[in-house]
């Protein structure tokens, strides 16, 4: 009886502008939050509103959609500000931060925000079990009382759980307490153990008692997190990698000679090498571009006379570390312009060993192989987008994953679905100052290597060229070891005396 009643008053009560639930909301009684309480309770404010929040990663909070800008996730459409850490708006303390970042839900009132400076050393708190009736929660928030508009710290009052559903939690206060605005995203928790337990978000109350309410009716709506663990952690924390066998780098040098190497973290970037005493293979001096499963493509440069291959040919050839080589057959031909500096950096291999490259046009195409008939999906190719020539180095690091460099060394990642046959992302800005490198190649699982830059050498301490690590998490917007300016981990030196090096880019992948 009481969920329906309440669900019935909640529509009148929205119509009326008396319920709320947006940033309309606050506590009208309660008392302030001792200082070293509860540092986890955010303040978030945009030109136009203000609320409240909970911060559960150094980077992140979490509160409701209603406020900030009703659109779907990435960049917020409108400046967000979050303090958080003690706060106290009549002396300035506080951890405050840019929102970056939003997440959105689409069934229920809840987004995660990620702030332009993570707040180090501040109290979060952690997930809750669900909610039961009858059970005493706290909640507090930044909203209006029953005589200030903006209290300088955040206040907290109990509140007895009256019902439970799938999403949402019925709250009501024997003292007639409500919610106000600016308490909405507010942390509904639990103290156990003397430990702070998130269980859900203010999301609208009659606010009876609050400034300048002259209704009498009493009792809130919060908004379920306990459930959303799995979810949070999807959003916030880096997709871990696997890389079983390491990372397979093959080093095509100046006298045409090939040679194979594994770096053994590529998951971490330690100085960790498995290093060949010789060569593999000889006349290697056109562009070579490593594939799945061992396959090494060569866009084939003539090696004089007695080379019965011209330049511009194709040829597949599979190595396999037990028995060597086997292929070399000639599988295409007219890729001579990928011989040439201009486009040696334009054209690049994914894990599922499609090359996708950058044609006279600016149109960005991909070439399928199929291991089922060992031949071409689609043998004239398949265009993609166009307006690529901006970009002068695209790598492939991971299925469908590409990253693309202008000129003046801004990097951007991309991401094709091939079942769906659309982009998932587009033109994302991940980083600048990347055209100190005259290559790019990747193992896969968005780990890149760049060579051509001057560094210290990590075994003698000299300058001189050397071979970088990074890894980029796209999920939490995040590089190791640094931001996207960072110079990388330096994990070799030389690497100059290359036509080409390449990874194989099936050597990573995300781990399940």
């Amino acid at each position: 009886m009481r969920r329906t009643t309440f669900a019935a008053l909640s529509a009148v009560a929205v119509a009326g502008g008396l319920l709320t639930a947006a940033p309309a909301e606050a506590l009208s009684d309660g008392t302030a939050v001792p200082v070293g309480t509860h540092p986890f309770i955010a303040r978030i404010t945009t030109p136009l509103k203000a609320c409240s929040g909970a911060l559960i990663d150094p980077s992140w909070i979490v509160t409701s959609a209603s406020c900030l800008s009703p659109a779907d996730s990435g960049a917020p459409t409108e400046a967000a500000s979050v303090t958080v850490g003690d706060v106290d708006l009549s002396t300035g303390a506080g951890h405050t931060t840019k929102v970056t970042k939003v997440v959105r839900r689409t069934d229920r009132d809840v987004v995660l925000a990620k702030l332009e400076t993570a707040a180090t050393g501040v109290r979060q708190i952690t997930l809750g079990t669900a909610p039961q009736t009858g059970e005493t929660l706290q909640v507090a928030g930044f909203g209006r009382t029953a005589t200030e508009w903006v209290p300088a710290r955040p206040r907290v009052a109990p509140f007895t759980v009256a019902d439970v559903t799938g999403a949402t939690v019925s709250v009501s206060s024997a003292d007639g307490v409500d919610t106000c605005k600016g308490d909405a995203g507010g942390p509904a928790f639990r103290v156990s153990g003397g430990t702070a337990q998130l269980v859900a978000l203010s999301s609208g109350s009659w606010q009876h008692g609050c400034l300048d309410v002259p209704g009498t009716r009493s009792g809130g709506t919060e908004t379920r997190v306990d459930d959303l663990g799995e979810w949070i952690r999807a959003q916030t924390v880096p997709t871990p990698v696997s890389c079983p066998a390491g990372a397979a780098i093959w080093s095509a040098r100046t006298d045409g000679s090939l040679w194979r190497y594994v770096h053994l973290d590529p998951v971490g970037g330690a100085v960790s090498w498995s290093q060949p005493s010789s060569p593999i293979g000889s006349g290697w001096t056109g562009r070579t571009l490593a594939g799945k499963g061992g396959v090494v493509w060569d866009f084939h440069r003539k090696n004089g006379s007695g080379d019965p291959y011209p330049s511009g040919t194709l040829k597949r050839w599979v190595y396999s570390t037990s028995t060597g080589w086997s292929g070399g057959d000639e599988v295409g031909s007219g890729w001579t312009r990928y011989l040439s500096a201009e486009y040696a950096n334009r054209i690049t291999v994914d894990e599922k060993n499609r090359i996708f490259m950058i044609d006279d046009q600016g149109r960005l195409r991909v070439y399928a192989w199929s291991d089922t008939t060992n031949w071409w999906v689609d043998g004239g190719g398949t265009t993609l987008d166009t307006g690529w020539s901006r970009f002068d180095s695209i790598t492939a690091a991971g299925d469908g994953v590409l990253y693309a460099r202008k000129p003046t060394g801004e990097l951007f990642r991309f991401e094709y679905e091939f079942t769906a046959s659309t982009w998932t992302q587009r033109d994302k800005p991940v980083g600048v100052g990347w055209q100190m490198f005259s290559e790019i190649f990747s193992p896969g699982a968005d780990i890149l290597y760049g060579r051509g830059s001057t560094g210290t050498s990590p075994f003698d301490g000299k300058t001189g060229p050397v071979l970088r690590w990074y890894r980029y998490t796209d999920n939490t917007d995040t590089w190791a070891p640094s931001g996207p300016d960072h110079r990388g981990v330096t994990i070799g030196s030389g690497w100059n005396t290359e036509i080409h090096v390449t990874a194989a880019p099936d050597s990573c992948r995300p781990a399940s």
